[in-house]
């Protein structure tokens, strides 16, 4: 894939740290907020470590027509326009019942509450708090003042890394906080905006066919809405089954696609528990359907949430299985893009990226 002796671009941008909401609620409990900046500046600060990475700062964003051209522009119009409010937003502006306790405007986060059943509105909603619920399929979109740079620049970093790929490049990192496989076209959820997968595999398909790889815990439910009908791009993921994990209501091995894109949609969904050795297995399956698919580029929406010590997950797979799992991926000997999604054992996420990026460099 590369050699041993070239460096990897890794593509960062400081906005990112620009969104940090502090809680969520599950089950009526108050929780912390898992998907923290720390995420990022860990893998990064790792990585640079090693001398294996060649750091880009990504200091200019990509146009909204940009964005546009794979999701819904009143979403993107709309994250825009409430992350603004958001700075213009007071503890006076409140009434008394939702007075905030904690006046640190860095603190202010809008959570959508309300999640109107589109087909049943009667009423369009010109209020950014109405149109929160509306562009959210989950309570985990909080948005702030500093939520639209975040994400834009997030999605520009993929951008930014499928260009590289278009230019030659064999691997690139784009390092994208906020996450973004379970945004859709027009729905955000899942700590994810702007789908930064799917943005970078629009323009990719400028020169042929692409195949998503998802290896997050989680299923992709974003990025296998806004494929779904095209016949171009594979999607591939192994994720915890959803009978009984997030998102729940996609990802099954029975979802293979519209009948204009027969097959070109494949999930591999795995029980809690599932070890290395079961999640390798579903792997080869998995690349012997890339092989036969041909795609001129891969895409791999990178989640290292899989690792045993996530408190979000209940797979068990060990630091080294990421170097295997890269091993395996590496051997298509295709230009591959890695974005970042999720991952939330913190401490061990430059690691876990360290052994993936040596598996990526070991042919």
């Amino acid at each position: 894939m590369t050699t041993q002796t070239s460096r990897i671009p890794l593509l960062y941008s400081h906005h990112h740290q620009e969104h940090a909401p502090i809680l969520e609620t599950h089950h009526a409990k108050i929780l912390n907020y898992p998907e923290v900046p720390r995420r990022a500046e860990i893998i990064r600060g790792h990585l640079l470590a090693t001398g294996l990475m060649q750091p880009i700062i990504v200091e200019t964003s990509m146009s909204k027509s940009d964005i546009c051209q794979t999701l819904d522009a009143g979403m993107v119009d709309y994250l825009e326009a409430i992350s603004r409010d958001m700075a213009t937003l007071t503890t006076e502006s409140l009434s008394s019942f939702y007075s905030l306790q904690d006046t640190d405007p860095a603190h202010f986060y809008r959570y959508p509450s309300v999640f109107p059943q589109r087909d049943r509105i009667y009423h369009s909603h010109q209020s950014l708090m109405g149109l929160h619920g509306y562009y959210c399929f989950d309570k985990d979109a909080p948005v702030g003042k500093g939520t639209w740079e975040a994400a834009l620049y997030s999605a520009t970093i993929a951008h930014q890394g499928a260009g590289m790929i278009l230019e030659g490049y064999p691997l690139v990192y784009s390092l994208c906080r906020p996450p973004g496989h379970h945004a859709s076209r027009d729905l955000m959820g899942g700590y994810c905006y702007f789908n930064n997968a799917a943005i970078a595999t629009t323009r990719l398909l400028e020169k042929g066919t692409v195949a998503i790889i998802d290896i997050d815990y989680h299923h992709g439910n974003g990025t296998q809405e806004i494929f779904w009908n095209e016949p171009r791009v594979l999607f591939t993921s192994i994720h915890a089954h959803p009978d009984g994990e997030y998102p729940y209501f996609t990802g099954y091995a029975e979802e293979t696609g519209s009948p204009t894109a027969p097959n070109t949609n494949l999930n591999f969904p795995l029980h809690a528990g599932a070890t290395e050795v079961i999640f390798l297995a579903a792997l080869d399956k998995l690349l012997a359907e890339v092989r036969a698919f041909n795609p001129a580029s891969i895409v791999v929406s990178l989640g290292f949430d899989a690792f045993e010590q996530d408190p979000l997950g209940t797979f068990k797979l060990k630091v080294e299985s990421y170097f295997k799992i890269a091993q395996k991926i590496t051997a298509l000997q295709l230009p591959t893009l890695l974005v970042q999604e999720g991952g939330y054992a913190v401490d061990m996420l430059g690691i876990l990226a360290e052994q993936f990026v040596n598996g990526m460099r070991s042919l």
